[in-house]
């Protein structure tokens, strides 16, 4: 279910537990960010220099502004667009300025009458600055892909 939040008991969090549910809590944040299409919650997430790592054959994408143009085009072509990750571990280093968080993400559209579904796995790198946790790097694998033309 899109929108749908899960609760930190769903997600195993490790080290830090306060930073741990703070990126959670970021986490969801940029999530309800897609479905609203709000580039700037989305802005506030991303750090500046972050880099997507995208689960097909699409290109890198670095820099919050290049990802920033590139959410603006995927919410400008396609009126349905939903993409979501869900965290299934959140992992703060001993240091407590970085973290890992793994976990499954899933994305889909309508194209031509046909619903496009993307499912898979997704690796995320996040930084702690100034301006509190934010995302550094995010790599995703595309798994299974259903839908036309596909």
């Amino acid at each position: 279910m899109v929108g749908a939040r899960k609760s930190h008991g769903d997600v195993q969090l490790v080290g830090d537990k306060p930073s741990a549910r703070m990126i959670f809590s970021r986490r969801a944040d940029f999530n309800q960010a897609l479905i609203d299409r709000d580039l700037e919650a989305i802005r506030a997430v991303l750090g500046e220099h972050s880099v997507l790592v995208p689960g097909d054959e699409a290109q890198l994408i670095v820099g919050r502004d290049a990802q920033l143009e590139a959410w603006q085009t995927i919410f400008s072509s396609t009126e349905d667009v939903m993409y979501q990750r869900s965290p299934a571990r959140i992992e703060v280093a001993e240091d407590g300025h970085l973290a890992a968080e793994t976990g499954r993400w899933k994305g889909g559209w309508t194209s031509e009458g046909f619903q496009i579904r993307y499912t898979g796995r997704y690796f995320a790198k996040w930084r702690h600055t100034d301006d509190g946790w934010e995302i550094e790097a995010e790599t995703f694998v595309t798994m299974k892909c259903t839908g036309a033309g596909l």
